[in-house]
């Protein structure tokens, strides 16, 4: 088997578990949601998971994230749908071609892709830009865990799943990628390193090109 038949293999594999942390996170993020529906519907009272400053109800979301954004206009609603669709497929595209040694930061795109497709999946099922009727259910996004102690109203678990994604990347970025500012520990360092050999053949290459031409 030839090195490059191997690293195929390798980065197929990857992908795969992937795709099965992304379908993990999603099936978390709904399953909460119907159970939030499930049981509130119901009658029950809300759930008090730390007092005054953490509880569980059911509420539902029409806005953009973290109840931001209800007031919106229909357009806007679903240019943000669009937009979010959008941004899904470039970063799972991106996800794909990435190099599988920057683990830090693909697991970093699977939250925060399986976040967006998992409120993307309310928004369009619910119809967000829709205005509901008088004594009908609200429509939007299904939230469940009320944090507004916290300034960030009622969430779900998507939500969740995008930040712990953005600070991720964030983290990524600084510490714990090929590209990081500050690498952090033998395996990103040497990434390092590979990348900023790889730049340096790259324009030695150039150089000499445009030498060979001028010459």
């Amino acid at each position: 088997m030839t090195k490059k038949t191997e690293k195929e293999k390798s980065t197929k594999g990857s992908r795969w578990w992937g795709l099965l942390v992304f379908g993990l996170l999603v099936f978390i993020d709904q399953l909460t949601k119907l159970f939030a529906e499930v049981y509130f519907l119901a009658g029950n009272e809300p759930i008090t998971i730390i007092p005054e400053w953490i509880s569980l109800r059911l509420a539902y979301n029409d806005g953009i994230a973290y109840g931001i954004g209800s007031d919106a206009s229909a357009a806007v609603k679903i240019a943000v749908i669009a937009a979010t669709a959008v941004m899904m497929a470039l970063l799972a595209v991106a996800y794909c071609k990435m190099d599988k040694r920057r683990a830090f930061l693909r697991v970093a795109f699977i939250f925060v892709i399986a976040g967006g497709v998992g409120n993307l999946i309310d928004r369009v099922y619910f119809r967000v830009w829709e205005t509901a009727e008088a004594g009908s259910f609200l429509i939007g996004v299904r939230d469940m865990v009320d944090i507004s102690r916290f300034g960030f109203g009622v969430c779900n678990f998507a939500d969740f799943f995008i930040s712990a994604g953005a600070v991720m990347i964030v983290f990524a970025l600084l510490f714990f990628d090929r590209d990081a500012i500050f690498p952090l520990g033998k395996k990103y360092k040497a990434l390092a390193k590979e990348a900023e050999e790889k730049e340096e053949a790259k324009k030695a290459e150039k150089q000499a090109k445009k030498q060979a031409k001028n010459g």
